[in-house]
């Protein structure tokens, strides 16, 4: 009698978790079928082979990452991290699929080769982002190919990671530490480098007699506790007691006033 049909998902997470328990070569796309209560001809036409509803789900997440970085104006850093972001929690959402696909891989040379051939296509979409969203450079070519191989590397290591012990919070701990390890790959290759303002290098100056103050006017209240010290921000190779004494100097006065 045949099965109820399941959802596509449902199909291809059933398919890869039966080749991983009862062997990839000893499970036919028949019997595949046939726990997806449809025909063979039906499984071939929607999911192919067996080596193919393996990594169905990939040709979708691609396309999501395709889209995600088409977005005009993206800045190559953020481009980076969102779309690591969005393959990992692909894999975070759907962990029986993720870990079925783990177990399996571990023991089938073949699928670990369409594996790294599957991550070669995940760095060409990265590469192809940030040959248009690099600014114009001589190497601007091959700091794309090593970025992008260098930020599939870092999210292939942290899944690895997750797998091992695939657990909901060492996941979400995980893709914090991503996103953490993505803006380091960018520092390193002075890559979409965060804006810096303020003065750079500084002293902290203390000026350490403070002020004390008696307000004016009808506000007798209003009086300080004590002498209040004063901590000065000046640029290094500036004079610092100079610029803390003129700070303290102007605060007293405006007080006064």
């Amino acid at each position: 009698m045949e099965q109820t049909q399941g959802a596509p998902e449902d199909v291809v997470t059933r398919s890869i978790r039966m080749l991983a328990d009862h062997g990839y070569l000893e499970t036919t796309v028949e019997q595949l079928a046939q726990a997806a209560g449809i025909s063979r001809a039906t499984f071939f036409r929607k999911y192919g082979s067996k080596e193919d509803v393996v990594f169905a789900d990939h040709a979708a997440t691609l396309e999501r990452l395709e889209s995600l970085l088409s977005r005009p104006g993206l800045p190559p850093r953020r481009g980076l991290a969102e779309g690591a972001q969005l393959v990992f929690r692909h894999h975070l959402d759907h962990t029986e699929r993720s870990v079925a696909r783990h177990d399996l891989l571990q023991g089938v040379e073949s699928l670990r080769d369409r594996e790294i051939a599957m991550s070669s296509r995940y760095e060409r979409v990265f590469q192809a982002f940030l040959r248009d969203a690099l600014p114009p450079s001589d190497d601007r070519r091959v700091t794309a190919v090593a970025l992008a191989a260098a930020t599939v590397a870092v999210h292939n290591a942290f899944l690895r990671t997750w797998l091992r012990d695939p657990s909901p919070v060492g996941g979400e701990q995980l893709a914090a530490s991503l996103d953490q390890r993505v803006a380091w790959l960018c520092t390193v290759f002075d890559v979409d480098p965060p804006a810096r303002g303020g003065l750079g290098p500084v002293d902290l100056v203390r000026v350490s007699d403070g002020i004390s103050w008696e307000a004016g006017g009808d506000d007798a209240a209003a009086r300080s506790e004590g002498p209040a010290p004063i901590v000065v921000v000046v640029p290094q190779g500036t004079d610092p007691e100079a610029a803390a004494e003129r700070t303290a100097r102007s605060v007293y006065e405006a007080l006064r006033s």
